[in-house]
């Protein structure tokens, strides 16, 4: 679970602005609540579900992008003498020379930590990594910078509770690159036994508890997780189905075509690639929507082609297959959807999506977070998402506190506020007072309105 994620001076956010998941006990039976769950050794709740709403260009997906940039430095970190993923607040002259400061708070395997970091492009600033037994903190690791780019790494009194490895112990005295992250260092250890099995639990949220789906994003290896589970491919068949999306089945095609055979790919193409396929595992070539190639290690004239393609019913009750990237946007965005819910009903996770509504229609959209909803509460899963679908506004579906907003201030900068703040009547419908401007955090369109009027006395001078 995600309890709260900060972050200031990335992108739009100039001050610090927080993300809390924690349910506010003014608003109910938090403990008997099915949006409700606890959060280990204390006496708060979590939330399973949270939308964050604003106009465009707001904030909220540069709140996405704030998280995605923790985790590609915690797990990918950045290479020797390259500079460190940095995306300051522009519009302030002395903000833009200021660090990034991201901090999080969640859950894993029962155990509650505190996690961040602040960063420019050269280098790491402090960083620290903390867990709690109940509401005492026992920290794991502080790291600290020079401004000349010594970095110190002290383990905290956490090393005497999680009897940490030698190995990590002997990299604590090391320290890491000034453009890398401690906890980066831990991961590229590689070996669970030599991170410790605090560390271990922390990297575990980051590499397999949280998945994060971008607007546009597209489900890594799609074909081939289809062909390698068929509960999924059923599961994600059936679902489509079900949205009256036409499709009533899918199939994964999978057969071997030479490379000669490929035009658009170019000898210094397949050269980079046989170079990667000499030190590890088949790589997956980029294609259209529905389309996988994958290099053979063994034969590497042959290129292993795999298609998903989508069973329709035709008029006289036939079956007739179609490529699935000539079916709809809708139906290809739900489909890369598809394998993170498979996920969370089969085993659980935090599911942070962007723009969840992406090319489908409103009903299907509330239609897909209640079933995220109901495997939530199976799984004790969580889903964040943003949005602009005022549909999904109703307090059937979203408590109070798990409705978010995000408006720019004067000064260019996003604010990141929730529902619960204002006094809200019990019968309220909450999309149309969100429509009608009662919470903010919508597009002021006075000046099209003007342009327009301006158009039509151009159009009809008299």
């Amino acid at each position: 679970m995600l309890l709260a994620f900060t972050v200031g001076n990335y992108r739009s956010f100039k001050e610090e602005q927080t993300l809390s998941l924690i349910a506010s006990k003014r608003l109910g039976d938090t403990a008997n609540s099915p949006h409700c769950t606890a959060v280990p050794g204390t006496d708060e709740f979590a939330l399973r579900l949270a939308a964050v709403y604003g106009a465009n260009g707001a904030g909220k997906s540069n709140l996405i992008r704030a998280l995605g940039v923790v985790e590609q430095l915690v797990l990918r970190g950045t290479p020797p003498g390259e500079r460190i993923t940095f995306d300051p607040f522009l519009l302030d002259q002395e903000t833009r020379k200021q660090p990034s400061c991201f901090e999080l708070q969640f859950v894993q395997d029962g155990r509650v930590f505190r996690y961040g970091f602040g960063c420019d492009a050269e280098r790491v600033h402090e960083e620290w990594l903390i867990f709690y037994e109940g509401r005492k903190e026992r920290p794991v690791f502080t790291r600290t910078s020079s401004d000349k780019g010594a970095v110190q790494v002290e383990l905290g009194s956490a090393s005497e509770h999680a009897n940490f490895p030698s190995r990590l112990k002997a990299l604590a005295e090391v320290g890491a690159r000034p453009n890398q992250l401690f906890l980066t260092e831990v991961v590229n250890l590689d070996d669970a036994g030599a991170q410790g099995p605090i560390c271990r639990q922390a990297i575990t949220w980051f590499a397999s508890t949280l998945t994060i789906i971008g607007a546009e994003a597209r489900f890594k290896k799609l074909a081939e997780a289809l062909a390698a589970d068929a509960d999924l491919a059923g599961f994600a068949g059936q679902f489509l189905n079900e949205a009256n999306t036409g499709i009533a089945g899918l199939k994964v095609e999978t057969r071997d075509i030479p490379r000669s055979s490929l035009p658009g790919f170019t000898d210094d193409f397949w050269e980079k690639m046989d170079k990667r396929l000499s030190t590890g595992a088949p790589l997956p070539v980029p294609g259209p929507d529905g389309l996988e190639l994958y290099a053979d290690k063994v034969d590497r004239s042959v290129v292993k082609f795999r298609q998903i393609t989508a069973r329709h019913v035709a008029s006289k009750g036939e079956d007739v297959s179609l490529p699935f990237h000539q079916e709809s946007d809708g139906s290809k965005r739900l489909l890369n959807l598809l394998p993170a819910l498979y996920k969370l009903k089969a085993a659980g996770g935090v599911f942070v999506i962007d723009e969840i509504e992406r090319s489908m229609h409103p009903i299907l959209a509330r239609k897909f977070v209640e079933f995220f909803l109901k495997a939530a509460r199976e799984s004790n899963s969580q889903i964040i998402f943003t949005t602009h679908e005022s549909t999904l506004l109703d307090l059937e579906l979203l408590r109070r506190d798990g409705i978010w907003f995000t408006e720019k201030d004067e000064t260019g900068a996003t604010r990141l506020y929730s529902l619960a703040e204002f006094k809200v009547r019990s019968d309220l419908r909450i999309d149309k007072g969100y429509l009608q401007g009662r919470f903010g955090a919508i597009p002021f369109l006075g000046g099209i309105d003007h342009l327009i009027e301006a158009a039509a006395r151009t159009e009809d001078p008299a």
